[in-house]
């Protein structure tokens, strides 16, 4: 008889925290400001009336990430998104007091 495999150490939180660039329709920006910032997690930092707008991102976990990036690039009016800047930081290391 085999011993039952060992079970993996829990995963530690993570928070993830992205820039994202989006590209959109001129006549959805309007409309995509108040979209985005409906969006769990997402922050509109910057837009401009041409079409682009910036989008900060906190997630955690890498799959809520990229869940809520295809989550922009579904909105109406998108033309497309661009990963600008990802980090991951433990969860706890954001806990700590800055000296």
């Amino acid at each position: 008889m085999t011993a039952p495999p060992a079970q993996s150490p829990a995963r530690e939180r993570e928070v993830h925290i992205a820039g994202v660039l989006v590209q959109a329709r001129a006549e959805a920006v309007a409309r995509l400001r108040g979209d985005i910032a409906a969006q769990p997690g997402a922050t509109l930092a910057q837009w401009a009336p041409d079409g682009r707008l910036v989008v900060v991102l906190e997630h955690e976990g890498g799959a809520a990430m990229v869940q809520a990036l295809s989550a922009l690039r579904d909105l109406p009016g998108v033309l497309n998104v661009a990963l600008v800047y990802q980090h991951a930081e433990p969860w706890e290391a954001l806990q700590q007091e800055m000296p």
